[in-house]
């Protein structure tokens, strides 16, 4: 709409951190902080991470047009935070982004997809 000005997205923000959610189903991050993105164009990403019984979940701001660990992201257009496990990794290495405010906030494992 013509004058209308774009937002940033409100976004659960805490750094790497230990987490009960098993990988499997549909978890809430354990995270109080919500952050107004730095960039109108940043999206919500979640980044789950398992290596040997260390289980940790990572919630960020981030602007897809630049790489996040290397990687591409091409599902922000989300209401919903679906992961997708990314092969290759020295964990197990789950990752999801959308564009909803706190959509980062509810994840969801039910339709993991794997990517190289």
């Amino acid at each position: 709409m013509p004058g209308m000005i774009k937002l940033s997205t409100l976004c659960k923000f805490c750094d790497e951190k230990e987490t009960r959610c098993t990988g499997t189903g549909s978890c809430k991050v354990e995270c109080d902080i919500t952050a107004i993105c730095p960039s109108v164009n940043d999206v919500c990403v979640s980044i789950w991470r398992k290596k040997d019984d260390n289980v940790t979940i990572d919630t960020i701001c981030h602007n897809p047009a630049h790489t996040l660990h290397d990687l591409v992201l091409d599902d922000y257009n989300n209401s919903k935070c679906e992961m997708k496990e990314i092969k290759g990794r020295d964990s197990l290495f789950f990752i999801c982004s959308c564009s909803e405010d706190e959509c980062n906030e509810q994840i969801f494992f039910t339709s993991c997809k794997s990517t190289v």
